[in-house]
């Protein structure tokens, strides 16, 4: 791609040691204040990429400690993330959505200077969608003035979330106008999301909005009216309108990034969650076939049964071999793991949550070369570690998360219509998202039947549920809208994943936020301190913020 890039370099200082601490290390000596100076077409194929690419990276294929967090996966072996231990180290950046937001501020910039409404709607929508993540797991960040360094801000104030956010769903409603008003036609070539179709680009700016209000419900004064005004504009309602583009076979900048790993060693350190395989099972829902592997060595209780191989094909012609295991308590290795075995008689068993260093207890495992090798849980499907694929995508929002919200808007009265008409419509969407169609009893399952009569919190639970399969591997939306919903007192939230498995003992409550990094206590410190009086506990994983008080 041509682009010509113009970068402000910064003054160079002779600096003394202790004014070196005051310079921000990401601004001067990464120089990263990159100002884009190249055709709007060109930027909007690099704005939508890197936009979906770190937003599908934080949320859980790169970003294992949230989707270990929501228990869509476990540590096999590296397992700290079980128990949220990662949660009280600070990362060493403030969050790796960074590089994107610059781009696509820069481009805010540029097309507005030329006068392009509809690209300025366009990266209106990108510049909500990357800021929300921030602030969602952080609290306070410096919307306003971070990544200035070019225009001299090298110390910037933290901007409070309850600021913030207004702010992000103003875009939104900014974003949806501009594309309306605009009449500069959108390149399709370089559109590489929706090839030039603005009627998808005002649906995924109405979409966004829709999420961030029913996040931000509870502390916004006019959210009832304005749940109720954007819910009533054109949403993302079908697959083919979903916000998420493919990944790409080659280099590997552009691969799935769980292919990463290959179908070796790292790729069997996290696996699919018990939390996870029993909540498709209990719905008898074929995205467990889609997701999760079948056991190479599952535990049968009859003799005559050792060592039977079996030979399992899924939904995208992926080949499985199995080989059956007796409980044999004659065998010392096999009596000592008896105690542990949790899943027999089953082709599929996940990894049981908040279980910790212990990879005997991990359904009876006790026949393996090094610690990495589990036989009795499975794996990820071949699918999940493949380079690229159809169903492969880098999801910002889509379809099946409209309907739910809509589902849950109902339900609480911010909109009329059937909550029930919504949910089932969500279920749908998100199991043909992965090319699912649900057998035509799915709600006949008391597991999936939507309570009606029931109280509002049943209907939330169940809202819930599907709303967390329907974002599998999306850690960060997962992570912030199960949150949301945690009880004050009871500290459990929708669904059901808070006290389950190893946490049953409640020593590990759920993380509400990520510390701030170092580099912000090093090097921007007056403005952190002043940012983290505002925390009631201070800067640690279990301070409040403004979203969830």
């Amino acid at each position: 791609m041509k682009k010509q890039i113009s970068i402000l370099i910064l003054t160079l200082f002779v600096l003394t040691g202790c004014e070196k601490q005051l310079l921000r290390q990401d601004d001067s000596l990464q120089k990263r204040d990159a100002l884009e100076s190249a055709t709007p077409n060109l930027l909007l194929s690099s704005v939508i990429q890197q936009s979906a690419f770190a937003y599908q990276g934080e949320g859980g294929v790169q970003n294992r400690q949230l989707a270990a967090t929501v228990q869509y996966m476990q540590g096999n072996r590296s397992s700290d993330n079980n128990i949220y231990k990662s949660f009280p180290k600070p990362n060493s950046d403030l969050y790796s959505i960074t590089a994107p937001i610059k781009l696509v501020q820069a481009s805010i910039k540029q097309v507005h200077t030329l006068g392009l409404k509809s690209y300025e709607g366009i990266f209106l929508i990108f510049k909500s969608l990357l800021w929300s993540t921030a602030t969602d797991l952080y609290g306070d960040i410096y919307y306003t003035e971070g990544l200035r360094g070019q225009e001299g801000i090298l110390f910037p104030k933290f901007d409070q979330q309850k600021d913030i956010y207004p702010a992000l769903i103003q875009n939104l409603k900014d974003a949806a106008q501009l594309l309306a008003e605009g009449t500069d036609p959108i390149d399709k070539t370089y559109d590489i999301l929706y090839g030039g179709d603005k009627s998808k680009w005002i649906k995924f700016a109405n979409s966004l909005q829709l999420r961030l209000l029913m996040r931000a419900s509870k502390n916004l004064t006019t959210a009832a009216a304005d749940i109720a005004a954007v819910a009533a504009q054109p949403l993302i309602s079908t697959v083919a309108e979903n916000a998420s583009i493919p990944y790409l076979d080659g280099d590997r900048t552009y691969n799935w990034p769980l292919s990463y790993d290959a179908y070796s060693d790292n790729f069997q350190i996290y696996r699919p969650s018990k939390t996870l395989v029993d909540s498709l099972k209990a719905l008898n829902d074929s995205r467990l076939y889609v997701w999760v592997a079948p056991l190479e060595k599952p535990w049968v209780n009859i003799k005559a049964y050792d060592g039977y191989t079996q030979v399992t094909t899924d939904p995208n012609g992926f080949t499985y071999s199995s080989t059956a295991e007796y409980i044999d308590r004659s065998k010392s290795g096999i009596a000592a793991a008896a105690r542990f075995i949790v899943d027999s008689l089953t082709l599929y068993a996940g990894y049981t949550a908040g279980m910790y260093e212990n990879v005997l207890a991990a359904n009876g495992n006790w026949d393996f070369p090094t610690t990495i090798f589990n036989y009795k849980i499975s794996k990820f499907t071949k699918l999940l570690n493949a380079k690229a694929h159809p169903l492969l995508r880098a999801c910002m929002i889509q379809s099946d998360e409209v309907q739910f919200l809509l589902a849950e808007a109902a339900v609480k009265g911010y909109i009329t219509g059937s909550a029930d008409t919504y949910y089932k419509a969500g279920v749908t969407l998100a199991n043909s998202r992965w090319g699912v169609n649900i057998a035509s009893n799915y709600f006949d399952n008391p597991v999936a039947k939507f309570p009606s009569a029931g109280t509002q919190n049943q209907k939330l639970a169940k809202i819930g549920l599907q709303k967390w399969l329907g974002l599998f591997l999306m850690g960060v939306e997962a992570y912030a809208d199960h949150r949301r919903t945690l009880d004050p007192v009871t500290k459990t939230g929708f669904p059901a994943i808070d006290y389950n498995g190893e946490l049953a003992n409640k020593l590990h409550d759920f993380p509400l936020r990520f510390r701030y990094p170092q580099t912000e206590m090093a090097n921007n410190a007056a403005n952190y301190q002043e940012a983290i009086s505002r925390l009631d506990k201070g800067d640690t994983e279990y301070s409040s913020m403004w979203l969830i008080k």
